[in-house]
């Protein structure tokens, strides 16, 4: 970031506004000085005509300075050139031999315009000062020296505290970065040259779940790490900013090649387990990328908005993407947007949001075991809203939470008045997010909703998916556990889809494991799918897990999987969900 700091020291840092502002009332202080010292002049009898020459020498400069059609560098001297020089003349003037007060003051006053030309607009009317006012050739004393020193002195402190807060006011604490106000300036200023830029807008996958279960503290240290690995990845001429929270942005000059490489880079390096308290904690990111091929402006706004966008839609399809802006992007995030809106008021009018149940059953006898509970909604004007496409946005909201709990109470509720029609309490399934299990309140909402049930701990099952294992793996088995010793059963859901490993299998307190459905699909040609799930069955026997097999549709693949040792399946070949009412298959 240094070198991004000290380029863009060729001039003020102010925005166009700003400058303007302060030009203004510099520009009247130094009109106000050049007639105040020409009327000095004429009452300390000099004359009118030093008293004109005092006014014009001083107040030209400061009213050429007015012209808004000339660049700020040159009216900026101007205005210097007017106040120093105004101070300059005291001497002369007033036949004392120490103005430099007055000079420190001119220079207080020019320093607001945050630009180094005045140090050398200053230092030459000093010098020249003191060759025309103080110098003697015979009678030369150091000490006449000295307000030249002094004034050199001053401009450089000046300067260089006006370079420091600058520095401050675009680095971020936490991480050394810059900020989003660097990433601005630097964007505006390589917009203005004719070559093509990209934008990437980074934002890291499961960082508040760390956050929520390890602390704020580590977090800061997590996003320190992330902030060096991130810097480490890129190009000497790319820039790094942190734009707040776990939200990093990155620079990339030139083709769109160049930024699809770094997107790569930074992927890696940020998937690489973070070693922080001697427990290993793995983040991913998921990135958009904005070029200018794609701007319908060359604007630094739009290009870092349009990056927002691809990251928006990176998180949507599955997180841990690169994704590129494209037209018509926009439009499907907006809609996103609604559907967060919408989601939330479906939440609050309880008539559009339902449970359906599927069977799970016992292999060879097809005979049911239990049932999954899943969440179903029926969007007013959209109709039928998949779970695929909701569910990701309440994680991303933080909805999730209270949807959650919903799903859990009413499912313990529906189950301990049976699923079947029959008498007495029913098992269910209830799928359980990670956002939701990095919650501290978790395992109380849990034990709570079973108390007001009156539903056996025994009969309820939480599916987590393989994907919470990417966060925190000890926090997560902490969490998993605490509820184990509730007497509910933890199951693993696609399993072999995601994170898994052995090593993970036999740390987690699970005691199911269900087989994802792509397993399952070609199961009854046999070959390497009947190998997969053989191999499977044979883990989850030497750890003495249950399996279930998921997507079973037609008898060849229950046949197989009994074939195989399954003693557990579900899919359309046993029955589709189906709200309570339509339920008619008796438990086992």
């Amino acid at each position: 970031m240094t070198s991004w700091l000290a380029g863009r020291r060729t001039g003020s840092s102010l925005a166009a506004p700003e400058w303007a502002a302060r030009h203004r009332w510099i520009t009247r202080a130094a009109l106000a000085q050049a007639v105040c010292l020409a009327l000095l002049t004429g009452a300390l009898d000099h004359g009118r005509g030093p008293a004109a020459l005092v006014l014009l020498g001083t107040g030209l400069p400061a009213a050429l300075a007015t012209r808004e059609t000339w660049p700020a560098r040159v009216r900026t001297v101007l205005t210097t050139l007017s106040l120093t020089t105004g101070a300059a003349l005291l001497v002369p003037v007033t036949g004392e031999g120490e103005a430099f007060t007055w000079m420190l003051l001119a220079i207080a006053v020019c320093a607001l315009y945050q630009d180094w030309v005045i140090v050398p607009t200053a230092v030459v009317v000093a010098v020249l000062d003191f060759a025309v006012v103080v110098f003697r050739p015979h009678e030369l004393d150091p000490y006449d020296l000295l307000p030249v020193v002094a004034t050199l002195l001053v401009c450089l402190v000046h300067h260089r505290t006006w370079q420091l807060a600058e520095d401050t006011a675009r680095t971020d604490p936490l991480t050394g970065l810059g900020n989003r106000r660097l990433l601005a300036e630097a964007t505006d200023r390589m917009l203005r040259q004719d070559g093509p830029v990209s934008v990437l807008f980074c934002d890291l996958d499961g960082f508040k779940g760390v956050n929520d279960s390890r602390g704020h503290q580590f977090g800061d240290q997590l996003l320190a790490e992330v902030a060096a690995r991130l810097g480490a990845a890129v190009r000497s001429g790319d820039l790094v900013v942190r734009l707040g929270g776990d939200e990093f942005a990155v620079l990339v000059p030139g083709p769109a090649v160049h930024a699809a490489d770094v997107a790569r880079r930074l992927q890696t390096a940020v998937r690489v387990p973070v070693q922080l308290t001697g427990r290993p904690v793995t983040v991913t990111a998921s990135i958009g990328v904005a070029t200018t091929a794609t701007a319908v402006r060359r604007d630094a706004e739009e290009l870092l908005r349009h990056a927002d966008v691809a990251m928006y839609q990176a998180k949507a399809t599955g997180r841990d993407r690169v994704v590129t802006f494209a037209p018509g992007m926009a439009e499907a995030v907006l809609d996103r947007v609604e559907l967060a809106e919408d989601l939330t008021a479906a939440m609050a009018a309880g008539d559009q949001l339902s449970l359906h149940y599927q069977p799970v059953v016992t292999l060879p006898d097809g005979r049911v075991h239990g049932h999954e509970a899943l969440l179903r909604w029926r969007h007013p004007t959209r109709g039928p809203v998949p779970p695929l496409q909701f569910v990701p946005i309440a994680e991303q909201t933080g909805a999730i939470g209270a949807l959650g709990a919903w799903v859990l109470r009413r499912a313990v509720t529906d189950a301990a008045a049976g699923l079947t029609g029959g008498p007495g309490p029913s098992r269910v399934a209830v799928n359980v997010s990670a956002v939701q299990l990095a919650d501290e309140g978790f395992v109380d909402g849990v034990a709570a909703a079973l108390a007001d049930s009156g539903l056996p701990p025994h009969l309820l099952v939480l599916e987590v998916t393989e994907s919470v294992l990417a966060d925190d793996v000890d926090a997560v088995c902490a969490r998993l556990q605490a509820v184990r010793d509730l007497g509910v059963a933890i199951a693993i859901d696609d399993f072999g889809t995601g994170y898994s490993s052995l090593s993970y299998l036999r740390r987690l307190p699970v005691d199911i494991v269900k087989i994802d459905r792509s397993f399952v699909t070609d199961l009854a040609r046999g070959g390497s799918a009947t190998t997969l799930v053989a191999s499977i069955l044979e883990l989850a026997r030497s750890l003495s897990l249950q399996v279930v097999a998921e997507g079973v549709e037609n008898a060849g693949q229950q046949a197989a999987l009994a074939d195989l040792g399954c003693s557990f399946a579900q899919g359309y070949l046993f029955g589709r969900p189906a709200p309570l009412p339509e339920r008619v298959l008796l438990e086992d």
